[in-house]
């Protein structure tokens, strides 16, 4: 959109004015890339150089040992090619600015485009910038749109985006967005100058590290730590506020963290195991590895017996519902044995056997036999009819004596609707009567009720 606002037109003059050329930064991003050959019948081609040789062993024996083209001399990755013999992969570099009195992080793509027949290409994509001014607390976005392409931005014009920052879970694209790679020549603020982040080599994305350090004392401990993999971990996980007391015992005791998810996850399961997770003995193991897979065993097999006991329960229950059940349809054969409702030509009959309820829904082509209202606890059906024609279904509860619903032919309503609910609540006190002679009955149907809340 076109800027509207001072910020954002100043920000627009200065983005086209004041910023270095993105193209200084091609060759860093193009080194980053891996070397990589393709198959063609049963030679390896070299993407780099294009040249084609037959290996010497099988192609899964080359990766073990490693594949190197004989032109080129490079190491090389395997990489399946797409239609023509082609294929691309890119990278996303950040770039950090300083003009005047806004942190700007730019952001760039290096695609690299290979063919079986012809030299890698590179093309570098400009995606978007943020403009950040911390004496005001505002950001501005310019750049691309975001998009469903690979890496993350359409080919469309750079225009100050708008971006929804009312609430935490409807972040946009650009929030969460994160490079690669850091471009070398860095550029902060002075107010920055405590962190010492221009002499730091940062394996993360220097925007959310920012973000971070303003939000949250904690992680400014684990950036002085100089710890890159727990850093970058910290950034896209909140785990490190949880165990912030580990952490630090670690630093005290000069124990690396190496694995940061692994050790995360192992202090987990020592907390599960109601472990002492104060105790550097018990949380530096010498194998994090081995003792990290112990306890996932030793849990499984918690896990597995916790969900025998689950079924053992599960099919009790099933088992004394399914008695109950049965025994219901007894009692309600019993209880309304014989028991109908007339009214003039209108007959009512209940439905207790399930042939009989299935024979009502497939008649008029509704659930009541599909859905196992049937099987519901404290449930009457019931059936009106005129003579042999059925006319509607009338679902009654024998809790409150009130009738849940009452269908016709695919549930619509027949011009006797009226005049059956009218007549079932006419006659709800003989059914009321007719439960209260049959206790048990009432006490079965109050069973099923608590059982199925």
């Amino acid at each position: 959109m076109r800027p509207k606002t001072r910020l954002q037109q100043e920000v627009f003059h200065l983005h086209k004015t004041c910023l270095s050329p993105a193209e200084e930064h091609k060759d860093f991003l193009i080194a980053k890339f891996d070397s990589f050959y393709t198959t063609h019948y049963k030679n390896f081609i070299c993407l780099e150089c294009n040249h084609l040789w037959k290996p010497q062993m099988d192609k899964w024996k080359e990766d073990i040992v490693g594949v190197s083209c004989p032109g080129c001399k490079k190491k090389l990755k395997y990489i399946k090619t797409e239609s023509r013999g082609q294929v691309s992969r890119f990278v996303v570099g950040s770039i950090v600015e300083t003009v005047g009195r806004f942190q700007v992080f730019r952001y760039i793509s290096v695609w690299k485009s290979m063919d079986k027949d012809l030299k890698p290409d590179y093309t570098l994509h400009r995606l978007f910038e943020e403009w950040i001014d911390y004496d005001k607390g505002k950001s501005t976005i310019v750049g691309r749109i975001a998009g469903g392409y690979r890496d993350g931005f359409t080919y469309s014009d750079y225009e100050i985006r708008y971006v929804n920052k009312s609430a935490y879970w409807s972040r946009d694209d650009y929030y969460l967005y994160q490079a690669d790679y850091i471009c070398p020549g860095a550029r902060y603020l002075p107010r920055f100058d405590f962190y010492d982040l221009n002499n730091k080599t940062l394996d993360a994305d220097p925007r959310l590290l920012l973000r971070k350090l303003k939000d949250s004392p904690k992680f400014e401990t684990i950036l002085k730590s100089g710890n890159k993999k727990l850093l970058q971990h910290a950034i896209n996980n909140t785990e490190y506020s949880t165990y912030f007391k580990q952490i630090k015992t670690s630093f005290r005791h000069k124990y690396k963290i190496a694995d940061p998810g692994v050790w995360f996850d192992f202090l987990k399961l020592l907390t599960f195991f109601k472990k002492d997770i104060h105790n550097p003995v018990v949380i530096f193991p010498k194998n994090l590895r081995k003792a990290h897979d112990e306890l996932v065993k030793k849990k499984a097999k918690v896990d597995a017996l916790e969900a025998a006991k689950s079924e053992l329960i599960r099919q009790e229950k099933e088992r004394a519902k399914a008695e109950a059940e049965e025994a219901l349809r007894g009692i309600k054969e019993t209880a309304f044995k014989g028991f109908k409702i007339k009214n003039g030509e209108i007959v009512i009959i209940p439905l207790i056997k399930e042939q009989d309820v299935k024979k009502e829904g497939d008649i008029l082509k509704h659930c009541v036999h599909t859905n196992g209202y049937h099987n519901k606890s404290g449930i009457l059906l019931m059936s009106a009819r005129l003579g042999e024609k059925r006319l509607e279904t009338i679902e009654i509860s024998l809790l409150n004596y009130s009738i849940l619903q009452c269908r016709g032919l695919r549930n619509k309503p027949t011009p006797y609707h009226d005049q059956i609910i009218d007549v079932v609540r006419r006659n709800m006190s003989k059914i009321s009567r007719l439960c209260q002679k049959h206790q048990e009955l009432k006490k079965i149907n109050s069973k099923l009720q608590t059982e199925a809340a």
